[in-house]
């Protein structure tokens, strides 16, 4: 699970002393350039600790060793628009994945911004922020009704003239004359191929809104984005936090109700209409859902929570319902993120499908819900041809990826080449003896069983699941049935 955070406190950079001020510069350098490429001291000292603000305070999050790992630094700048006296608010965000997912930001945000607006109840305050990454993005979607720009609204001429002067007022260098809203902004965020291959192809309409307005966001390019802060807003964001820790409240205790007798009757409708929601099991006939569905448990996990880690034993395949989860491979603490999945995803396949231990570590990002179906009764119903052949594609192209993402050769088809590649390739069921035809092939996957592979280099046996590069002399026989993917040149 995350790690956790064990101390948060807000400081007031303006009230320490030089040395205080000094190591804190130090401790939030440290944790920005983790997460930032090419976070520098000037840019800590000057744009987060000290900038030219009438005030900014920073919520500091440390771990058990007293070390920074997270901060939310919130800015308050005292400007004139029209002739009239307006209060410009600006944040900074920034916390190490391995302690994401169980802090209190949003809390501590809501307390500050209502001490402010109630000192100066006539003034108008407006949130503005340049939204680097798609995930910042939708925070403010979720939690403001009004800001700007929004997806499907255009925005507002007067609205744009205050965006627009703001944002060249505060030094937000412009980048391109024919988007007055997309600002060179601090520093890119380090994220893998599979983070920006999760936000291209996101199901949210505000983080397809955010990638079609800011293309270039992965350079470090933010989106100008504006929001009025009543005390309306302020009221409605307190009631989305109240309702967002209910919810979680009442999931976990339906979830513990399951283990009531009974209780797996009364939420069959339940697992039945998320399994119905996702594309891979939409398909199912009633009977055939029925199948699934009898020995199917739903799961409801916080965010920052390790579903399982790399090497577990298991055999159970996870429906994504709602929420988000990444997936992680390497040892505790030096663990590199390979994929992020959202809803409609399946995972947990290989150790279903191939047998053996989990090859990946697996942790939620936001808070989720599963559907987990017992690898035994999901053979079973994989007996259908439609559900079957779907999910052997997906752990075909897991596998695929995987292998190739490791070879410099391919690194620059990038994730969706990689899977469309895959894609066009013919699964193939075979039996022991039998020989696999290399013709017009540039690689063969095997997803179950064994063969016997002889090449130039000697004779090995290859196991399920792994992937072999063909040549002229690679002759492959089959040792145990096997299903295997034939690859063909691209």
């Amino acid at each position: 699970m995350a790690r956790p955070v064990v101390h948060s406190a807000p400081v007031i950079p303006k009230l320490l002393s030089e040395a205080e001020r000094t190591a804190l510069v130090d401790g939030l350098l440290e944790v920005y350039s983790e997460i930032f490429a090419g976070g520098t001291r000037d840019y800590i000292a000057n744009g987060l600790v000290s900038p030219k603000s009438e005030l900014t305070t920073i919520l500091v999050h440390r771990n058990a060793e007293g070390r920074i790992v997270g901060y939310f630094a919130i800015h308050f700048f005292e400007r004139r628009f029209r002739g009239a006296p307006i209060t410009v608010v600006r944040s900074s965000v920034g916390m190490l994945r391995a302690y994401r997912g169980r802090n209190s930001n949003i809390a501590w945000a809501l307390r500050v911004l209502l001490e402010q607006r109630l000192a100066h109840p006539r003034r108008p305050f407006y949130g503005m922020g340049s939204m680097v990454h798609p995930s910042s993005y939708l925070q403010v979607a979720r939690y403001v009704d009004m800001f700007w720009p929004a997806p499907d609204e255009p925005v507002p001429p007067d609205v744009l003239e205050l965006i627009v002067t703001l944002a060249d007022e505060l030094g937000m260098k412009r980048i391109d004359p024919e988007r007055p809203l997309v600002r060179a902004g601090s520093m890119p965020t380090r994220q893998t191929e599979a983070e920006r291959d999760y936000w291209q192809r996101s199901d949210k309409p505000a983080a397809r809104f955010f990638v079609a307005m800011n293309p270039t966001y992965g350079e470090g390019s933010g989106l100008v984005t504006l929001f009025p802060i009543t005390f309306s807003m302020l009221l409605g964001l307190g009631s989305r936090i109240a309702r967002d820790r209910t919810k979680l409240l009442v999931d976990g205790a339906l979830v513990r109700t399951r283990r009531l007798p009974l209780a797996d009757r009364l939420f069959r409708p339940v697992v039945r209409r998320h399994l119905r929601a996702v594309p891979l099991f939409g398909a199912l006939d009633d009977r055939g859902l029925a199948r699934v569905v009898e020995l199917s448990r739903l799961v409801t996990l916080p965010a920052g929570k390790t579903l399982f880690r790399e090497g577990d034993e298991g055999d159970d395949l996870y429906v994504l319902h709602r929420g988000a989860v990444t997936v992680l491979s390497g040892l505790a603490g030096s663990e590199a993120m390979i994929d992020q999945l959202g809803a409609g995803a399946l995972f947990g396949e290989i150790a279903v499908l191939a047998g053996g231990r989990r090859k990946a570590t697996v942790r939620t990002v936001i808070p989720t819900t599963l559907v987990r179906i017992p690898g035994e009764r999901l053979r079973e119903a994989m007996h259908t041809a439609t559900l079957g052949d779907a999910i052997w594609e997906v752990f075909a192209g897991r596998i695929f990826d995987d292998h190739l993402r490791a070879d410099a050769r391919y690194q620059a088809l990038g994730r969706r080449g990689r899977l469309d590649w895959i894609q066009r390739a013919p699964h193939v069921v075979l039996e022991p003896g039998a020989e696999v035809s290399t013709t017009g092939v540039a690689f063969v996957v095997v997803l179950r069983g064994s063969v016997q592979v002889e090449s130039g280099t000697g004779v090995r046996v290859s196991e399920a699941p792994n992937v072999i590069e063909i040549d002229a002399s690679t002759r492959i026989r089959v040792i145990s049935e096997a299903r295997v993917v034939l690859v063909p040149p691209r």
